[in-house]
């Protein structure tokens, strides 16, 4: 099992695959309690892991990819931090809102990164 997390591309399709597994267990948990966001989750679950499914084609035309899934999961913590709010929790929520925010950096810095990588890839193939 080792050689499958040598390759990092491989570890991040592996991650991206297991967030969104988390995210899909979240949409059912979500649909269990009645929740209406259930949906939210769902579809963003299946959007993670159709862009984990086809992350290093997507990566070569849309270098920024990996700052996408740090926006999904900012939204995600930020609809989790109104329902706790909603239900009159009061510093769980503050937390997932740190978390979103947090989320929203990474998402600006790997997306930064993405493309920075892509430019210096471009020049050494037009060099």
């Amino acid at each position: 099992m080792s050689f499958f997390f040598k390759n990092r591309e491989k570890r991040k399709k592996f991650a991206h695959i297991g967030a969104g597994i988390v995210i899909l267990i979240h949409a059912y948990e979500k649909y269990e309690s009645g929740h209406g966001s259930y949906l939210l989750f769902g579809i963003a679950g299946l959007i993670f892991l159709l862009i984990a499914a086809l992350h290093q084609k997507i990566e070569e035309k849309l270098p920024w990819v990996d700052g996408v899934f740090f926006v999904i999961e900012g939204i995600l913590s930020l609809i989790v931090a109104y329902e706790f709010f909603h239900v009159g929790k009061k510093a769980l929520p503050i937390t997932y809102v740190l978390l979103a925010l947090f989320q929203f950096t990474m998402a600006l810095r790997k997306g930064k990164k993405g493309i920075d990588a892509h430019k210096k890839s471009e020049e050494i193939k037009e060099a």
